[in-house]
């Protein structure tokens, strides 16, 4: 277990006027075992209170695993916004906590072929805040036709010209994507991952930007991202485009919450490299994250709220969580350190919260004052 971290040194800023109490599910998922995933979910979130957490994350491609090497490995897993098993589990996990869950998934096509289901009772997606780095839309995302658990997208009798279709002629068969759920069981949003990981390009589609959701007090405005997005996009843009970060700053978002599956990249050869604790959280991936965040901590030119939000220390504080997972799946390690930081920019600063290590299975709780 991870040594639990000296709460905050800073004050509350004063727009935030309660505390936000926060729960990353960080555990071992495995490759295509859906129902196992959602039975080792249930029983680690088990002992927590209604009422207890205001927001509860699972990670990237929660149910499903990750390491998918082609389109038709990942079709029978693929699932539809609000009624597949991620969403029906993020529902109901909302509703008994009477809190707002973010959970990772493999979102079909809405065109993909699907078993017919009976249609669940509608609830509307309220408007989805979508903001490229340039320019700004708005639209409400639409879901695709149901598919039962397990049931998979493939046609029993699919020949190559049907199998052709279905793998999207090259473009994808789905995204990876995240669904947003209130404490009410609905859905009030769903992010698809903007930039993809080498391993997302095998199956997905890339999603149209990044995105925030107004949620009540005390979350805020909430930018959702997942994994690859945290990284220059496909390794090649600049480092100091901060693309999400940037995002971030400009749409003065309250809070980042970023599902991940991210690896636990090679070191340097043992001889010059000690090896790592397990029970220790990845220190270096702690750095590269808050790095990566640099325009949200950097004090020029400065991250400022509108006057009636000012933090009395001068800059707006960011809460940054990131739920990862751990294990092997398919010869690739996960590095866990799942976290809650703080993050202002006047004066510049960066506070652990809470973190998980790399090799644990546990529920982290965090509260930021």
């Amino acid at each position: 277990m991870s040594t639990p971290l000296p709460p905050p040194s800073s004050p509350a800023p004063a727009y935030r006027r309660q505390p936000v109490n926060i729960a990353c599910v960080q555990y071992d998922a495995k490759l295509g075992r859906v129902q196992e995933n959602i039975d080792k979910v249930e029983r680690m979130t088990a002992s927590l209170r209604p009422g207890s957490v205001d927001l509860l994350v699972l990670p990237e491609m929660a149910l499903t695993g990750y390491m998918f090497t082609s389109p038709t490995t990942i079709l029978p897993y693929l699932e539809s916004p609000r009624i597949g098993p991620t969403s029906i589990l993020a529902r109901a996990l909302a509703k008994r906590l009477r809190c707002h869950v973010v959970a990772g998934y493999p979102e079909a096509l809405p065109s993909a072929p699907q078993q017919p289901t009976p249609t669940p009772s509608s609830s509307s997606i309220p408007t989805l805040n979508v903001l490229a780095p340039v320019a700004s839309s708005s639209r409400t995302p639409t879901p695709a036709s149901g598919a039962n658990e397990g049931a998979s997208a493939v046609p029993p009798d699919a020949g190559p010209r049907e199998m052709k279709a279905l793998e999207g002629e090259g473009t994808g068969v789905g995204w990876n994507s995240a669904v947003v759920v209130g404490p009410d069981g609905d859905v009030v949003g769903n992010y698809r991952k903007h930039f993809r990981f080498e391993t997302d390009k095998n199956w997905a589609r890339e999603g149209d930007s990044f995105a925030y959701y107004d949620l009540p007090e005390p979350l805020g405005r909430v930018a959702v991202a997942i994994c690859m997005d945290m990284n220059p996009k496909d390794f090649l843009a600049p480092w100091d485009a901060f693309e999400l970060a940037n995002f971030c700053k400009d749409n003065k978002v309250d809070m980042l919450v970023v599902p991940m599956n991210w690896l636990d990249l090679p070191g340097e050869p043992p001889e010059v490299e000690a090896p790592r604790d397990p029970q220790a959280p990845s220190e270096s991936n702690l750095n590269y994250w808050a790095a990566r965040l640099t325009p949200l901590h950097d004090p020029t030119p400065g991250y400022s709220s509108p006057p009636a939000l000012e933090d009395p220390q001068g800059g707006k504080e960011v809460v940054f969580v990131a739920c990862n997972r751990v294990g092997e799946e398919e010869g690739t390690k996960f590095v866990g350190t799942s976290c809650v930081m703080t993050i202002a920019s006047s004066p510049s600063r960066i506070e652990l919260v809470e973190c998980c290590n790399t090799s644990e299975e546990r529920v982290m709780l965090a509260t930021v004052q």
